[in-house]
């Protein structure tokens, strides 16, 4: 199985900076510790992208959107070919569709 490029758009960055500051208020140890979560799980998908399941929102689904989840963080993405294309991480209680 190939290798997959990632790209990371900067709507994602910024998002992961935001949480990595957030927690960082509560526990420094904590922020790095989830940091370092999601950036490795981004970069497994480097590996196999299709393993995240598809949105079930239908208009997110047909876009071709997938969630990989860490702890209560969602990555949204999508798997362009030869790329995955990391769209947003955001917290998992948070109304997202309007924001894909």
């Amino acid at each position: 199985m190939g290798k997959y490029r990632l790209l990371i758009f900067p709507s994602a960055k910024q998002d992961l900076q935001d949480i990595a500051d957030y927690v960082n208020e509560l526990s420094p140890d904590a922020a790095l510790k989830l940091y370092d979560e999601i950036v490795e799980g981004i970069g497994a998908l480097s590996q196999m992208p299709m393993r995240c399941p598809l949105l079930k929102i239908p208009v997110l689904r047909a876009k071709g959107y997938r969630v990989l989840i860490v702890h209560n963080y969602l990555v949204f993405y999508v798997a362009n070919g030869k790329r995955v294309e990391i769209r947003r991480i955001l917290y998992g209680r948070r109304q997202y569709k309007f924001l894909l």
